[in-house]
């Protein structure tokens, strides 16, 4: 409100003589006491500061990926869903959209992708496959709902042992998953099966799979800046061998500092996008890996519980590291030879779990 004040003060001259006894105060009737008008200047209204809200206030930085997601996505559980990677198979669908993707043998000369899904929704997720007992491990790594299409006996064994929560195409298809009827005519059944985010959060929820993630599956730390790990070496390409007739193959590009997946030879691409598979950091898990004894179909154990020796790649670099996992259930934790707590750059992750040696140039 708009306030003006006027004060109109009278001053009384006043004449004073003192005698030698008392004093007296005497009024000069003469002398006309002034008017003096005090104006004061209008008061500004002061309005109320306008609240300055960071960019980030409604969202958290993800435990996948070092990078802002919403709060939403933030808690609710991963999706750990298994990808056909045979030729057949390529391109995929909705690869782009995860933040960490393994890679690592089925049967023969074959590797699957187990690909952990949280920040973005993808529209077309596929082609799914058949999941292996060790990729519950993967699953498990992050609290993840396992979506796989079919499994092995071991698989199914250990799903069950572990009580995983998982979502499986042999009895969901035409539901929850669909067929693509062009890749069923000309790659053949077990390269059509397909999902969607939307598909996998609406059959959680009808089906009561628990949504909400519950507990802090954080793996890694994260620079706040690319960073170079301290002694680490420059390379900027690095080969996987799987077995002598699979390799995967990563390029390091300066200018966008990331990895750009190579599969035999060419750029191994996502369907949907048609951007060649890139992310910020490698590592490579070195364990022990046999042969199921008996299995006529060539499966494999691989060993996850336990510890290893391993490599980070990043930002133009390698570096050895180590791996352990205490149990099945836990996840797995990485570490710099020091025994530090590994520190990654911000950004998606591909983990190539091989028993042999990289190769860096």
């Amino acid at each position: 409100m708009k306030k003006y004040l006027i004060i109109i003060a009278s001053f009384l001259l006043v004449a004073c003589s003192r005698g030698s006894n008392a004093e007296t105060f005497v009024q000069d009737e003469n002398v006309v006491p002034p008017s003096v008008t005090i104006t004061l200047e209008e008061e500004e209204e002061i309005e109320p500061e306008e609240e300055i809200l960071s960019p980030h206030y409604d969202m958290a930085i993800s435990r996948l990926t070092g990078h802002y997601i919403s709060i939403d996505a933030y808690n609710r559980r991963p999706f750990a869903v298994v990808f056909n990677n045979e030729t057949r198979a390529l391109p995929q669908s909705g690869l782009m959209q995860a933040d960490i993707i393994y890679e690592v043998l089925a049967e023969g000369a074959t590797t699957r992708i187990v690909a952990i899904f949280q920040s973005a929704e993808a529209e077309r997720i596929g082609p799914i496959r058949s999941t292996r007992h060790y990729f519950s491990d993967f699953a498990m790594n992050h609290d993840a709902v396992l979506i796989h299409h079919g499994g092995s006996p071991q698989a199914y064994t250990s799903i069950r042992n572990l009580g995983l929560d998982h979502v499986d195409g042999m009895r969901y298809d035409g539901t929850v998953f669909w067929r693509d009827p062009v890749r069923r005519a000309e790659r053949g059944l077990e390269n059509s099966s397909y999902t969607s985010t939307e598909n996998i959060l609406a059959h959680a929820e009808d089906a009561d799979i628990r949504l909400d993630i519950s507990e802090e599956f954080a793996m890694f730390s994260f620079f706040e800046e690319p960073t170079t790990p301290s002694g680490a070496e420059a390379s900027t390409f690095i080969s996987v061998p799987f077995v002598a007739s699979n390799v995967a193959e990563f390029r390091f590009c300066e200018d966008t500092n990331l990895y750009y997946k190579y599969k035999f030879g060419n750029p191994q691409l996502d369907e949907e996008t048609g951007e060649q598979l890139s992310v910020t950091n490698i590592l490579v898990q070195i364990t022990t890996i046999t042969g199921i004894p008996g299995d006529t179909e060539g499966r494999r154990n691989v060993t996850l519980v336990g510890s290893g020796e391993g490599y980070l790649i990043t930002n133009g670099s390698h570096i050895p590291i180590r791996w352990e996992k205490e149990s099945r259930e836990a996840p797995t934790q990485w570490f710099f030879e020091d025994g530090s707590p590994l520190t990654i750059n911000i950004g998606r992750t591909w983990i190539c779990v091989t028993s042999n040696n990289p190769t860096f140039e």
